[in-house]
This record gives structure tokens, sequence and C-alpha cells, in this order.
């Protein structure tokens, strides 16, 4: 869980690349989600954070946009052909009275910190809703590149002040049942989502049916 009980303020994270989802808005909060690192041999351990930037009416009235600040400074192992280090930041929606969404991206942070994902398109983070949000229909997540926020920044090939750092990309966490997850396994992820699509299926409602 957060640090806060509730949304703080004012907002004083860097928001470079959220510029498309903040639309001017006023309601803008950010969580802070506090870790350590599991003891090396040594038995050191390392304090960290997640932030997520809240965005509410984004992209519409009654809807919530939750997005992370500073994952990109956790290790993918993933890397461009041509050998560039790869790192992602997450970005979700949900209706505005459910703040677990919050969480939900916390977790998405903590399966990178912890190696247990290949962070790409497709990749399957599982439970991460229902360790944080018990009950819920979709109880898994997959990443997708963003489609809600057309103005979003998703990919920044920048690198930092200099332009040799990591390539840095977005990736939309998006709630899906446990057969819909087996789909995956079977099927692959753009067949589900073309079930989705034709289904017409709610994707911000973690309660929604399952289209498998």
């Amino acid at each position: 869980m957060s640090e806060e009980n509730e949304l703080t303020g004012p907002v004083s994270a860097d928001l470079a690349g959220l510029e498309g989802i903040l639309g001017g808005k006023a309601s803008v909060r950010v969580l802070r989600y506090p870790h350590e690192t599991e003891p090396d041999e040594e038995g050191n351990t390392t304090e960290w954070h997640c932030d997520i930037v809240v965005v509410d009416d984004m992209p519409a009235p009654g809807f919530s946009t939750y997005a992370t600040i500073g994952a990109r400074e956790l290790p993918t192992n993933v890397t461009t052909p041509e050998g560039r280090q790869i790192r992602s930041e997450f970005v979700t929606v949900g209706r505005t009275e459910h703040r677990a969404m919050a969480d939900v991206l916390d977790a998405c942070a903590l399966a990178v910190a912890t190696g247990s994902i290949h962070v790409a398109p497709g990749a399957v983070i599982p439970n991460a809703v229902g360790l944080v949000d018990s009950g819920r229909r979709c109880e898994h997540l997959v990443l997708s590149p963003p489609f809600l926020w057309p103005d979003l920044e998703v990919v920044d090939e920048s690198g930092g002040a200099d332009g040799t750092g990591p390539l840095l990309t977005r990736l939309q966490a998006v709630p899906i049942t446990t057969a819909e997850m087996s789909a995956i396994v079977k099927e692959g992820a753009d067949a589900l989502f073309e079930k989705l699509d034709t289904a017409d299926a709610d994707v911000t409602n973690p309660d929604r049916p399952s289209v498998v």
C-alpha cells in the first residue's frame, strides 16, 4: 500500500512525457509506494519507491488514469536488436471510485523489480489484481501498447540528457480473467485483444464477463 491513505498533492514529481494524459487537469495527484529490495549476499537491502500519478476525468468523465513515474529505473533485461536497453513505465485506467487501480500499477513495478516478467507487449502478470483487490473477475494483467490516450507519449528515444540512456516505452496494464490468461498461453495476446474488441468489452471494468 502507499504511504498515504488518500491522494496527496501538490504534484512535485517529474511528469515529462505524460502531457498527453494531463490535459490541463487541476486534479492531478501522486501516490508514493515505498519498497525495499531483498537482502543481498551480505544482508544489505536498498530502499526504492514507485510513484503513481492519478489523473481524474481522464480519458473521460467518471474515469481516472493511473501512470507510474520512476519504473524506468528498474532494469527489464530487454534490449533493442542493436543492444540498447529498453525500460518501461505503466499506465492503466479505471472508474474514478475504483482507487485500487493505483495499487495494481504498483504491482506491475514490483513484478519488474523482482524479475518475474518479461516486460513486453503481450506479457502477463498473474494475480496482479487479485493480490491487491481480491474478488474481482479479472484477477490478472496483460501488457499492451496504450490504446486509450491518443496523445500519450508511448516511446521516448531521447535516452536522457545525453541521448545515451535506455529507450523508454509505456505499456498499458489491462485486467483479464483466468480463462483469458489461459487463452493467451494457447493463442497469443493479439487473439485475445481481437476477442475483447469484437465483444466490445469494457476493459475499465475488472468485474466484466470473460470473453472466452
